[in-house]
C-alpha cells in the first residue's frame, strides 16, 4: 500500500500495550490504525506469560481478597527505590483495576484470577496472592484467518509448539507419569494439538501471552480497528503543534498516515546493541545478553522519539527493565 490516509489514532506496534490502546480508542469512537513491522501481530506479549499485576482487581475482590492501596503502593515504593514518583505510582493502582473491569466489560479480554500467585519478593507490602490476572484460555478458530498472522508460541517453552498454561494445566503434565488421571489429561491435549496442526497448521487452543493477544486482536477487529502488517516506521511527522503523523514502508512503497494521536508501543531495545552497550552493565562489559524478546524487538520506538525531540532517559539504575 503506498499514497496517504487519515486517522485519528495511529499505534505503532502490536503487543499487548499497542492493541490494549487501540481497542479503548476505538470504542471511544476513533479511526485507529495499527502499524505492525513484522508479518505476525503480538510483540513480545505473545511469547510471554501473558500476567499482569494489577493489585486490587476485581476478580480478586470477587473472591473476597480486600486490601487497601497502601499496601501495593509500599511495595512498589520499595521495589523501585524511589525511581518513579508517588503520582505515577497512585494512577497505577487506581486505574489498573478500573482498566480490568472496562476490558472484561466490554471485550473479548477475559482473565483469570491468580489469588494464589504471590508477590515475586518478600518486600514490605507484598502479598501472597490476590493482585495478578491472566488471560482466559482462547479458542484461536474465532480468529478466522487472522489467527495465521498471530505469533505462535515460544518454541522453547512450548511442547511441539503448544502453550501449557500455569496452574492446573502445568501440573497435570508435571504429573503424567505418576498419575494414571495426568497422564489421560496430557494425551488427550497433546492428541488434540496434533490434530489442529494437521488440519489448521498451528494449534488453536491458546493459553499464556498468545491468548491475551488474541483476545485483544479479537477485540480489535470487532472494534473495527485496521492494521498494516509489514510496515515499519520509517520517521515521524511534526508539524508546530506536535508529531502529527507517521510515513510507513512496504513492499508497495511508502505510506503518509496523517494522525491525531501517535502512540508508540513498540516495546524496548532488547535487541539493539549499540543501546545495550551504552546502557547495560554486562553488556558493555562484552559478555553475551541474552533476551527472550523477539529479534525484531530492536529499540524503534526509541529512536523514532529522539529524531523528533524525545529524550532517552538514563538515569534509571535498572536498565534491565528495557531489555
Amino acid at each position: 500500500m503506498s499514497g496517504q490516509m487519515n486517522v485519528d489514532v495511529l499505534v505503532v506496534g502490536s503487543g499487548a500495550a499497542g492493541l490494549s490502546a487501540a481497542v479503548t480508542a476505538a470504542l471511544g469512537g476513533a479511526s485507529v490504525l495499527v502499524a505492525e513491522k513484522e508479518s505476525v501481530i503480538g510483540g513480545t506479549s505473545a511469547w510471554s506469560g501473558g500476567w499482569l499485576w494489577i493489585p486490587r482487581n476485581p476478580l480478586a475482590r470477587e473472591e473476597g481478597i480486600e486490601e487497601e492501596p497502601g499496601a501495593p503502593l509500599a511495595y512498589l515504593r520499595h521495589e523501585m527505590d524511589g525511581e518513579s514518583a508517588d503520582a505515577r505510582l497512585l494512577a497505577f493502582l487506581q486505574y489498573g483495576p478500573e482498566m480490568i473491569d472496562f476490558f472484561r466489560r466490554r471485550t473479548a479480554v477475559q482473565f483469570l484470577s491468580g489469588s494464589k500467585m504471590p508477590d515475586f519478593h518478600a518486600s514490605p507490602g507484598a502479598a501472597l496472592g490476590g493482585r495478578s490476572v491472566t488471560a482466559q484460555p482462547f479458542d484461536g478458530r474465532l480468529l478466522g484467518d487472522w489467527l495465521h498472522r498471530l505469533r505462535p508460541p515460544l518454541e522453547t517453552i512450548s511442547l511441539a509448539g503448544m502453550g501449557i498454561a500455569g496452574g492446573t494445566d502445568m501440573a497435570h503434565f508435571f504429573n503424567a507419569t505418576r498419575s494414571p488421571g495426568s497422564a489421560l489429561y496430557a494425551t488427550r491435549r497433546l492428541l488434540r494439538h496434533g490434530w489442529q496442526r494437521l488440519r489448521a497448521g498451528r494449534g488453536q487452543h491458546l493459553v499464556n501471552g498468545n491468548a491475551l493477544v488474541a483476545r485483544l486482536l479479537r477485540s480489535a477487529l470487532d472494534a473495527g480497528v485496521n492494521f498494516q502488517l509489514n510496515a515499519p516506521v520509517e520517521r515521524l511527522l511534526a508539524d508546530n503543534n506536535g508529531v502529527a503523523g507517521a510515513i510507513l514502508r512496504s513492499d508497495g512503497g511508502a505510506l503518509e498516515v496523517r494522525a491525531c494521536a501517535v502512540i508508540l508501543a513498540c516495546g524496548g531495545f532488547p535487541h539493539d546493541r549499540q543501546r545495550l552497550a551504552e546502557n547495560v552493565p554486562h553488556a558493555a562489559s562484552g559478555y553475551g545478553h541474552f533476551s527472550a524478546a523477539p529479534p525484531g524487538n530492536q529499540g524503534d520506538g526509541i529512536r523514532l522519539g529522539e529524531a523528533v525531540g524525545g529524550q532517552f532517559d538514563t538515569s534509571l539504575r535498572h536498565a534491565m527493565a528495557w531489555a
